[in-house]
């Protein structure tokens, strides 16, 4: 199931479960699939946050600085 797919069922779950004729059966098992959801949903945006921090790291490592120095004759010239 994708991220996004995770995400819309938890919203039905939610939707699900905000009514009131629900049997107490079928409510505890929304909200198991609820809190398994949630745990695959929080592994995957850790999983993707560690990613971008270990993109970023190596862009940060590629760049590097220099001096600037404008050439005096450059200067005199103008």
């Amino acid at each position: 199931m994708t991220f996004g797919g995770i995400m819309r069922r938890l919203e039905e779950i939610a939707a699900t479960l905000e009514k009131q004729d629900l049997e107490l059966e079928e409510g505890l098992k929304l909200f198991e699939e609820g809190v398994s959801l949630v745990r695959e949903a929080r592994r995957r945006l850790t999983e993707a946050g560690a990613r971008v921090e270990k993109l970023i790291g190596s862009l940060e490592e590629e760049l590097t600085t220099e001096e600037f120095r404008l050439e005096e004759d450059n200067l005199a010239g103008d």
